[in-house]
């Protein structure tokens, strides 16, 4: 638990949305149907996480008074494989590229994002990357109605229009540490201002970070 003037905050790392109890090898699908046009299949158990940043505001002898809510980042986790670092390196510039695993990487927010002069309204978005120019990338905010509207799959972004952007957040190579396993996205708060984070993403050798993102809720009026 943080606080900081008037608001304090609740953080979660690595939530996990479903129970692990059966081998990965035993994680799979299931065919139902093959028709003319279409095929129809079952997922198993896929696992997920999701990471979050939850902010309660109230004076200080009454921390619990009121919540603008929370933000959150939900996920699939695929794992690494070391061709994956020749597909990085020369992924085509503008092409999309799906975030995580299965159904969509999904972002929520109950308040608007400042970055900058851009303004995220509150609200639920799917999210993608997209290679910028050089090793540059971008942290893509999709409208889910648009996107159903396009009837696109998540596997299918770097092969088809998934949509204009809501916000495009651009991402930085940061430092690299040890490689992860399958991938990783975490919120990062700013230890002097909470309502600021950035969102790190870790992904084999791969590490992209954000810049600051500000959580744009107002401030209690205490003279309520």
């Amino acid at each position: 638990m943080r606080k900081s003037g008037r608001y304090i905050l609740l953080f979660a790392l690595g939530t996990p949305l479903l129970a692990q109890e059966r081998a990965e090898d035993e994680i799979g699908y299931r065919v139902l149907e093959f028709g003319e046009n279409y095929t129809v299949f079952e997922d198993g158990l896929t696992p997920r996480l999701r990471v979050r940043a939850n902010f309660y505001k109230g004076k200080d002898d009454d921390a619990w008074h009121s919540s603008p809510g929370q933000i959150s980042i939900e996920y699939g986790l695929p794992k690494w494989r070391p061709a994956y670092e020749s597909i990085f390196k020369s992924f085509p510039d503008g092409q999309r590229w799906r975030l995580g695993s299965n159904y969509w990487t999904n972002f929520s927010s109950s308040f608007p994002i400042q970055v900058g002069d851009a303004r995220l309204p509150a609200g639920f978005y799917f999210l993608v990357l997209e290679k910028g120019d050089g090793r540059s990338w971008k942290l893509v905010f999709l409208k889910p109605s648009q996107v159903h509207e396009l009837q696109i799959d998540p596997w299918h972004v770097n092969r088809q229009t998934s949509g204009p952007p809501v916000l495009s957040l651009a991402l930085v190579e940061a430092e690299k540490n040890s490689a992860t396993e399958s991938l990783e996205i975490r919120l990062r708060l700013r230890d002097e201002n909470p309502k600021q984070f950035l969102i790190d993403i870790r992904f084999g050798p791969v590490h992209l970070q954000s810049s600051w993102v500000t959580a744009d809720f107002q401030p209690m009026d205490t003279n309520n």
